[in-house]
């Protein structure tokens, strides 16, 4: 993709201290390790960005009070998602569901798209219209194919691209602390 088309965002900004907390407390839950513990999970640290993701989107307020978070495919984040069920993002209470059908998107403000549902993904946006929706995945493409934030893993550690356009599709801004931080943000 020429250079032109994509832009990398430099960090090294001041006020982006609340989204470095909470993006480095993520990465430190991977780094220490309690006793006979298993390390903390791939999909542990995903849960966290979407937490994030969630936060530094700029929702319009006709989604209401809950946000509701909705995991298309077979979940493979298991109990670690449903910490979200307590939090809130502003006064938004979050709100877990899973779905392996596309069909039952409607409602859904945040879609986690899984691999194997990947190539689904027109039929996500068909089923999603423009409602605000923010669509991430963790799948090789996945921006190209629509998606407005997509999570790489590589030596343990999770890094996120962003798709602007997209997201401006779907009527959702995305902060630019948020965008600060992406590995490279298509315009």
């Amino acid at each position: 993709m020429p250079e032109s088309a994509r832009t990398r965002l430099a960090t090294g900004r001041p006020g982006r201290a609340r989204l470095i907390c909470g993006l480095l407390a993520a990465a430190c839950l991977a780094a220490v390790r309690p006793a006979g513990a298993d390390s903390v999970s791939e999909y542990r640290l995903k849960a966290a960005y979407l937490f994030n993701f969630a936060t530094f989107t700029e929702w319009p307020d006709s989604i209401g009070n809950t946000l509701a978070v909705c995991i298309y495919g077979d979940d493979p984040f298991g109990a670690d998602i449903d910490a979200l069920s307590r939090q809130s993002v502003g006064n938004r209470r979050i709100a877990v569901r899973r779905t392996v059908s596309a069909d039952n998107l409607a409602g859904c403000h945040l879609v986690f798209v899984t691999r194997p549902m990947i190539g689904n993904l027109t039929r996500v946006f068909d089923r999603l219209g423009a409602t605000p929706t923010l669509v991430v995945a963790d799948s090789p493409g996945a921006l190209q194919q629509g998606a407005m934030l997509n999570m790489e893993t590589a030596d343990g550690k999770v890094s996120f691209s962003a798709n602007l356009a997209a997201a401006r599709r779907q009527n959702l801004n995305l902060s630019a602390k948020l965008l600060r931080l992406a590995t490279e943000v298509i315009q």
